[in-house]
């Protein structure tokens, strides 16, 4: 349910630090004999931000081994009315066409609906697994979210499931209730955090139970993470380069496991190069 980017805005930090104007993430991968390679294309991306912060665009890079040069691929683009989030579209890098549209509509800064629509030709086509639309309400730190999918069939939209989320008083996640069409709950997460109000603990029930616990350095960064299920467990650690801002610029990534594996999982190194405004 919850991912631990790897982009981890530094906006986010202190008020007072310089604001990024761009950061380039390139994946880099070590094998048993210490080579490192490119990891390939959909892992590299280039994200560019506003002055205030928000993402504006996001950019798959493929490398061209011939000519020893990154080619940049818009695939994302993001639109604001003040803070808002009103328009994502997705672009297909290979083909430079919107292919997915998201808006947001709002009420006070409250988001009340949500649409998801497929694009082909610059039209919009409704499909299943393609066509969603979200309507959302709000009580004293809860969240009610009613996620509606296009049934063709019927050709409408149909509840597809329920999400109740519930919050503390500084706004934590601290609780995700899924329900079915049928009004039934088919999955549960429960969240801990810190005094610094970093998410430490993730424990979903229900549906492929699981737990994952977070540490963090005095920077704020993740520095491990160990998910268990069923008797497995399976921990990656973080070690982490830092430029004068206090942001990351380097990571390398080490997955351990208790189950025995033929091929071992090769580690990771991610490199940022960060250009402020």
């Amino acid at each position: 349910m919850l991912i631990v980017t790897l982009a981890s805005c530094a906006q986010e930090k202190t008020a007072n630090q310089p604001k990024i104007k761009s950061e380039e993430i390139i994946f880099y991968q070590v094998d048993e004999r210490g080579k490192i390679t490119r990891e390939g294309p959909a892992m590299d991306e280039l994200l560019e931000y506003n002055a205030d912060g928000k993402i504006s665009k996001a950019y798959v890079i493929q490398f061209d081994k011939a000519k020893d040069t990154n080619i940049y691929n818009l695939h994302e683009r993001y639109f604001y009315e003040g803070k808002n989030l009103i328009k994502k579209e997705k672009i297909g890098y290979r083909t430079g066409e919107v292919y997915e549209e998201i808006s947001c509509k709002y009420m006070q800064d409250k988001l009340l609906r949500k649409d998801v629509k497929t694009i082909e030709n610059g039209k919009e086509v409704l499909k299943k697994n393609g066509s969603f639309y979200s309507d959302y309400i709000y009580e004293k730190n809860t969240e009610t979210e009613k996620v509606f999918e296009y049934d063709e069939e019927k050709k409408e939209f149909v509840l597809a499931y329920i999400s109740h989320k519930f919050f503390d008083t500084k706004k934590n996640l601290i609780q995700e209730k899924l329900e079915d069409k049928n009004g039934e709950i088919y999955q549960q997460n429960d969240l801990t955090y810190n005094k610094e109000n970093k998410l430490i603990k993730d424990i979903q029930s229900l549906r492929f139970p699981s737990t994952i616990t977070y540490q963090y350095n005095k920077e704020g960064d993740v520095v491990e993470n160990r998910y268990e299920s069923e008797g497995t467990i399976i921990t990656t650690t973080y070690t982490l380069k830092y430029d004068f801002n206090d942001n990351w610029i380097e990571k390398k990534e080490v997955e351990t496991t208790n189950i025995k594996r033929q091929i071992p999982k090769p580690e990771y190194i991610i490199k940022r190069k960060i250009a402020y405004y």
